[in-house]
């Protein structure tokens, strides 16, 4: 047996005795009651072995593998009320990589997300809704970047829904406050050397905040089908103008949401969006979201969105996105559930004739052992390919694919 293989089966056998062990100390996993409140604090623990066939993003043919073990400590916060309601999730994860394939493990490193809500007088004609949202991982949405990059970002979102009437009509007003800033992954450069976007020790330097504010209309003409219109006018700040520009803008879109039929749900909306700056875009918006609801236990979902947006870097700043997705998942036996989700995301940059596309598989099986231990069974493939002019400065190249397999406990209570 080889020594990957020996990681990876010791890994799993970890995982496997955590959760069991675990899993015999917890009740039915009722959470711990707050007081004399109809809250619960629910406290969970997620012990996972995966196999990463390309840990640091390089291009094919130079990948190292390694087993990555993930210890995920967590906790989730309900406390429902007519007044105020509360929502509060929370998880540490600790990544440890083994070093199977190499000197991988100075990439371990802790990571997390925390999700916060308030509602205020949701029943009432005027409400108030609070959230906060932060996560720090491996992996971000940007393009532009040639080279792996740490994320970290915190959105602030506060709104005030108000319904006058009957609640037929509701509108929501609101603003958001969103932060993002990068730190380096790894230290080997993915692309050529005197690039500024591809140098690690620079990565610091694409960090930005954006302000929005944002309006919504929804008008519920039937009992499940509503007319929505919503809009929104954005700027981002970037933290050094020498690496990326400010940048605003607005978008603004209408259609329809709810049932087509008993068993079909859907979404269609179509609009406008346009931004200010050193790179002016203006393009159609577009949103199509059909579910269709098999039975109580089983649903699949496909949907298509034509949207644009910003990456940090001078050249490759604004793009047009086309992106495709899929997803279900069906219960079997009362005790299993196999799920299935795929997307392609091609986007075409505004400045030069760029294109960068990402394409993402991931089945799933899960098992509920117990009613207070999970246990699941995933396989992901991630395939990128950037497509840059040549001889084009500040543009990198950043082609990668991997496949991953991963086993993890989860025990709540």
């Amino acid at each position: 047996m080889s020594k990957r293989a020996k990681a990876l089966l010791g890994a799993f056998v970890a995982v496997v005795a955590a959760g069991t062990a675990s899993s015999a100390v917890a009740d039915a996993g009722s959470g711990i009651r707050l007081g004399g409140s109809d809250g619960r604090l629910h406290p969970s623990l997620e012990v996972e072995s995966r196999s990463d066939s390309n840990v640091i993003y390089w291009t094919p043919g130079q990948s190292v593998s390694d087993v990555i073990l993930h210890i995920r400590p967590g906790l989730t916060l309900t406390v429902p009320g007519e007044l105020t309601a509360v929502d509060l999730h929370a998880a540490l994860d600790w990544a440890q990589y083994l070093g199977v394939e190499g000197h991988t493990s100075d990439l371990s490193r802790l990571y997390g997300d925390a999700s916060l809500g308030i509602g205020v007088n949701r029943r009432g004609q005027l409400g108030l809704e609070l959230n906060d949202d932060f996560f720090r991982r491996s992996n971000t949405s940007v393009m532009s970047f040639g080279t792996a990059v740490i994320a970290n970002n915190n959105a602030l979102r506060v709104a005030m829904p108000w319904k006058p009437g009957g609640g037929a009509l509701l509108l929501t007003l609101g603003g958001e406050w969103e932060l993002e800033t990068y730190e380096p992954y790894a230290t080997p450069t993915l692309c050529g050397t005197g690039e500024l976007i591809c140098e690690p020790g620079l990565v610091s330097k694409f960090g930005w905040n954006e302000l929005r504010g944002t309006g919504e209309l929804k008008w519920k003409f039937l009992p499940r089908t509503a007319v929505v219109l919503d809009g929104s006018y954005f700027s981002r700040l970037a933290n050094d103008n020498v690496y990326s520009p400010d940048l605003s803008g607005f978008r603004t879109e209408a259609g329809l949401t709810g049932l087509v039929t008993q068993r079909i749900a859907g979404t269609v909306k179509a609009g406008y969006g346009q931004t200010f700056g050193n790179e002016a875009l203006r393009t159609w918006l577009a949103n199509a979201e059909f579910e269709w609801l098999a039975t109580e236990t089983s649903a699949a979902r496909v949907g298509f969105s034509h949207d644009y947006g910003t990456d940090p870097g001078w050249i490759l700043s604004l793009f047009q996105s086309n992106r495709v997705y899929v997803d279900g998942h069906v219960l079997l036996g009362g005790r299993f559930t196999a799920r299935l989700g795929a997307s392609l995301e091609r986007r075409e940059y505004e400045s030069v004739a760029a294109h960068a596309t990402l394409f993402r598989i991931e089945p799933a099986f899960e098992a509920e052992v117990t009613r207070a231990f999970r246990a699941v069974l995933g396989y992901a493939y991630t395939d990128r390919a950037s497509n840059v002019p040549a001889g084009t400065l500040g543009l990198p190249g950043y082609n990668y694919s991997k496949n991953e397999f991963w086993l993890r406990g989860v025990v709540s209570y």
